[in-house]
């Protein structure tokens, strides 16, 4: 399918605008003209002196004016997609505003009928912190990144068929240079000031196709950390606007804040909505990869970069008719940053990627959010799906607006993961859990009698700062915000992003607490484990001529009874925190999951290193009634088991697993027998 168009109006401003669809309202195949300006002059790129745009007669006596782009020689065309049936035809080309004579245009006039699609993709009015159709039906995204081109992987076009075979919906695809997808910097061919690459923008052309033939709905991300970073990632030496390669930017920094540049962004933003805006499956404009590891954040221009964000947001915001939503992708505690962002993307690389994965609530942001790119720490092809597996179980089960997205596309395709997918997408159709957006997280009581597991925890965030220091270790053998735990461990010289850890832990036996360590910083860091304040343990790692990787294991022998266990790091730099364990302690089953009182998920993992395990659970504030639960496969994607459970007196829904060898899904709901 392609392009939408809601029914625009020519403003004084030199904005487009559109009303709201219809209620229930969708969208049509799109309709394309292209027509010749043979007498046009100046930079065609430039909105400046060329704005071209396109006016239809629309029905209901409406008229709808919509942005022409510059396709090569006198050549311009406009991509324009109804949300209602009837005729439409051109009527007028303006330049600048004013009418601007064309010929041989190849389309004038179109008939739309049939069955409108459920359209573009906004956040949800009706529930502000997820995501749906134009028609109102709910989107819940699942898939993975597919960024660009990588070694000998196919083109992203072919990596979108493969997805759409087992029913991926998402995906988020950059314009970088070096696979040549970035309009004004590509490789193969010298872009002229001012201007921007016809094979470039064809080449993104067939990548929509193929979003729209595979039911993909992408995040096109305009811009990405490295081309304005000299320590992260730096592709800043090959940047045609750094002044040494005959640009005008002398600090990536100027990328912010000067005017040319920010004026040339402007013109390629413009092209890019009258291009692809079209398409409901572009779902939205990502303005920036990762901003935070630009030079302009780490050298404090923080509210330089919130600005431009607000910037570039209302300019697209102005001429996009179709309203897709505009995103940043970056750490979620840059001040102003997210402010004029429509919904919420952050990034984690964590040693456990279920913690993080689980770890999300968007309640606490008033809008949506979901993992944008999400992996195991380490050496990323190294997983042969156990981590792939984790974080979209984990997540599916969470609170969040969507699917954790898994990053590395290059490692999925040559291990063919793509199979992983198809049991979670079922258990989510099956569960309605896209359709049932007010589950919150449920603390369930799990009980594996005459059988007790080890606790095992790793860090849910990377590099970051966390205002969450007290991670209480709870009966059912998790840990309360496990998943905002970042890994770096922080000595003196960042010490406020990570200052302490405090585990309050009531114990009913003596059991052995293990911290360990798998990396040091060259400058050296000390470890104190403290009980109820007192030093029981500690570990000096010397400084040295670099980073220091290593598997350190710190353990204390803790006696029973109510108690804090506290790490401090008061050595000069950072640790990396690789796991905590505590054994023996709580039950064999951990549990995850979400209810609203009669209808919710769960996710049980089996912690027994020796055989299948079993167990009962208990779930609180459930509604009166009979529950029809039933027991899910999560490496077929099929039920194995159905039973019936009925709510007690205190409103606990009382279930009894199956054997569990590793982990199983679990889809529980008030039936209406």
């Amino acid at each position: 399918m392609l392009l939408t168009l809601l029914p625009a109006l020519w403003c004084v401003t030199g904005t487009l605008s559109a009303p709201p669809s219809p209620t229930g309202a969708g969208t049509y195949a799109a309709l394309e003209t292209s027509f010749e300006l043979p007498g046009l002059t100046g930079n065609p790129f430039d909105a400046t002196e060329n704005d071209i745009r396109a006016t239809f007669a629309a029905p209901g006596g409406r008229s709808v004016t919509t942005l022409a782009f510059f396709d090569g020689g006198s050549t311009w065309r406009v991509r324009y997609t109804p949300t209602a049936a009837g005729t439409y035809e051109l009527r007028s080309i303006t330049r600048n505003g004013r009418p601007f004579p064309f010929s041989s245009q190849s389309a004038k006039r179109f008939v739309v009928q049939g069955k409108p699609t459920p359209g573009f993709i906004r956040v949800d009015p009706k529930h502000p912190t997820r995501l749906a159709f134009e028609n109102g039906a709910p989107y819940y995204p699942i898939g993975h990144n597919v960024a660009w081109k990588s070694g000998d992987t196919p083109d992203v076009a072919e990596i979108f068929d493969r997805m759409g075979q087992v029913s991926e919906n998402w995906s988020r695809v950059w314009m970088n240079h070096w696979d040549n997808k970035n309009l004004d910097w590509t490789t193969d061919e010298k872009v002229p000031p001012g201007q921007l690459s016809l094979k470039v923008a064809r080449r993104w052309d067939e990548i929509v196709r193929s979003a729209e033939r595979n039911g993909i709905h992408f995040q096109m991300t305009l811009q990405h950390h490295g081309q304005y970073s000299t320590t992260v990632n730096s592709n800043w030496d090959e940047n045609p606007w750094n002044r040494k390669n005959g640009g005008f930017l002398d600090k990536p920094e100027e990328f912010f804040t000067g005017e040319e540049a920010r004026r040339r962004t402007r013109n390629k933003y413009r092209y890019i909505v009258a291009r692809w805006g079209y398409s409901p499956h572009v779902l939205a404009w990502e303005l920036f990869n990762e901003v935070q590891f630009t030079d302009a954040v780490r050298n404090g221009q923080v509210a330089a970069v919130a600005a431009w964000h607000r910037e570039m947001a209302n300019h697209l915001r102005g001429l996009d008719i179709y309203r897709h939503p505009v995103i940043t992708s970056s750490d979620t505690g840059l001040a102003g940053v997210y402010e004029a962002m429509d919904y919420l993307q952050p990034h984690a690389y964590p040693p456990d990627v279920a913690e993080a994965a689980l770890s999300l609530r968007p309640d606490e942001w008033k809008k949506p959010i979901f993992f944008g790119e999400i992996g195991p720490g380490g050496d990323l092809n190294a997983d042969t799906g156990q981590a792939l597996h984790d974080l979209l179980w984990a997540s599916v089960v969470s609170e969040s607006s969507g699917a954790a997205q898994y990053w590395t596309w290059d490692n999925l395709h040559r291990r063919d993961l793509y199979a992983r997918f198809t049991p979670v997408i079922a258990f989510v159709k099956a569960a309605g859990i896209a359709e049932t957006p007010d589950m919150k997280t449920v603390r369930a009581d799990v009980r594996t009698p005459g059988s007790f597991g080890t606790l095992h925890v790793s860090p849910g965030a990377g590099w970051s700062a966390t205002e969450v220091t007290r991670f209480p270790i709870l009966a059912d053998g998790t840990v309360r915000d496990a998943g905002r735990m970042p890994e770096y461990f922080q000595g003196k010289a960042h010490a406020a992003m990570f200052p302490f850890a405090e585990f309050p832990v009531t114990l009913e036996r003596e059991a052995v607490f293990t911290l360990r360590i798998n990396e040091s910083a060259k400058s050296g860091a000390h470890v104190l484990i403290r009980r109820n304040g007192a030093v029981v343990a500690e570990r000096d790692f010397p400084a040295a001529e670099g980073n220091t990787r290593q598997s350190t294991e710190i353990s204390v022998t803790l006696p029973p009874g109510e108690q804090v266990i506290r790490l401090e790091n008061t050595g000069a730099d950072w640790v990396k925190i690789g796991g905590i364990s505590l054994t023996p302690y709580g039950p064999t089953l951990r549990v995850a999951g979400k209810s609203n009182g009669s209808h919710g998920v769960l996710r049980v993992r089996n912690g027994r290193p020796d055989g299948p395990g079993q167990g009962r659970i208990t779930i609180p504030e459930m509604s009166p009634g009979r529950y029809a639960v039933t027991w899910w496969d999560t490496t077929s994607g099929k039920p194995v088991s159905r039973s019936e459970g009925n709510v007690t007196a205190d409103r606990r829904l009382l279930l009894t697993t199956p054997s569990i060898d590793r982990d199983i899904a679990v889809l529980f709901r008030k039936s209406d027998r």
